[in-house]
């Protein structure tokens, strides 16, 4: 997801992926266009794809005739597969055509949709969203990577949002979408329509992209070189922190609309404006990233913290819980990107590396985050998760400000 990139407001001595075989400027302006979008359209599919079973899951589990925990397994492969693709898929691609590895992946996610839609049992359904989780986690890190090569360097914050805006849309849409689909055909047919958007992306990427080649064999040393750096530590830790707060709390985000009183016909609309908002969100942020990375990252940093803090102490006034949401949203639509930023603007010869580095602590981060929050509901309550949540906010904002003054 995340190379270099060229930001005013950094010391940019080193470039981290170098162009000495490719050159953006060998393609027009308008297939770089083309290029970027079906790379977020292929993050839409990969997303879409991904979360399906939670709008559909009641479905999947009297078809297969298992518990709704089991078929929560549907859920669980696909992260757990996630987490090991990125680095895996780097280090088994060495100097292999980009081009060529996001065929292959988009390949391999549509391979996951057609055998969901045909799965005659539980363990093959589970062999489909296997597929799903091993290339979703490596598009994000080989299509973001591919994504800010395509343009000039100082676009490249603006490439990489419009690859999150894929994620961001598949999360607003994808959902609703497979929850429509199966209300109108079966959960099966879900997965048809995801097919359908997984060929779209393929074709789109098959016909626009260019040959991106490698700059070199990435090795497991690469991750260990990478990981030495203090930087990079301190980076991966900010990471894991963000991505775990928020998803111990996004994990129980409708039980607490629920306990605000708001009504149950304004749930989703609520959570379709948090998706719409963030959406925007994603788009505003790569526009101040340049110039204010630092700023942009701190900022979004304590909007996430006050939602967290104050929506346990105003579960009485639905209005304000509402507004609490939406800034919520506006944090989380800028935090993903501002931190993909600031991860790639590691001066580091292993720019690969550092790429699946981000996606695998994203995930690793997103499984215990949920885990966590359960644990933490379980035994504390709802209230307790989110001030958890807010505190590990709040001491990464922090541990953000000693680091790295914007010049």
């Amino acid at each position: 997801m995340y190379l270099g990139i060229h930001l005013s407001d950094l010391k940019f001595q080193k470039i981290c992926f170098h162009h000495a075989e490719f050159d953006s400027r060998e393609i027009s302006p308008t297939r770089q266009k083309l290029a970027i979008l079906s790379l977020a359209l292929g993050s839409f599919a990969s997303v879409t794809t991904e979360f399906l079973p939670v709008g559909i899951l009641p479905d999947i589990s009297r078809t297969f005739s298992v518990s709704p925990g089991t078929a929560g397994l549907t859920m669980t492969v696909p992260g757990m597969m996630a987490a090991l693709s990125a680095p895996g898929v780097m280090l088994f691609s060495g100097r292999t055509d980009r081009r060529r590895i996001i065929l292959w992946l988009s390949l391999i996610l549509l391979a996951g949709c057609l055998i969901a839609t045909m799965a005659p049992t539980f363990a093959v359904m589970l062999l489909s969203r296997a597929l799903v989780g091993i290339s979703l986690c490596a598009f994000w890190a080989m299509g973001l990577s591919v994504a800010v090569e395509l343009v000039a360097k100082d676009k490249a914050h603006q490439a990489a949002a419009a690859v999150f805006a894929g994620v961001t849309a598949a999360m607003i849409l994808g959902v609703p979408m497979g929850s429509l689909v199966a209300e109108y055909s079966s959960w099966r047919g879900a997965f048809v329509a995801a097919a359908i958007i997984a060929i779209a992306a393929l074709l789109m990427q098959w016909r626009m992209l260019p040959a991106v080649p490698a700059e070199s064999h990435v090795r497991l040393t690469d991750f260990k070189a990478f990981v030495r750096l203090p930087e990079a530590r301190k980076n991966i830790v900010m990471i894991a922190a963000v991505f775990a707060a928020h998803f111990a709390a996004y994990t129980y985000l409708t039980p607490l609309i629920h306990e605000a009183g708001i009504p149950s016909g304004a749930v989703t609309f609520l959570l379709l404006a948090y998706g719409a908002i963030g959406f925007a969100s994603n788009l505003v942020a790569s526009r101040f990233l340049e110039n204010n990375l630092k700023a942009t990252l701190f900022a979004s940093k304590i909007s996430l913290a006050i939602p967290f803090l104050l929506l346990p102490v105003l579960l009485i006034f639905p209005k304000f819980e509402t507004v609490l949401i939406l800034l919520w949203a506006v944090a989380w639509g800028a935090l993903p990107l501002c931190l993909n930023t600031w991860h790639r603007s590691i001066e580091t010869d292993h720019s690969e590396a550092a790429a699946a580095m981000f996606t695998f602590t994203a995930q690793v981060a997103i499984a215990v985050g949920s885990s966590l929050g359960g644990a933490i509901v379980d035994h504390f309550g709802l209230r307790a998760n989110f001030w958890m949540s807010a505190l590990i906010v709040i001491l990464s904002a922090f541990y953000l400000a000693p680091h790295r003054k914007a010049e």
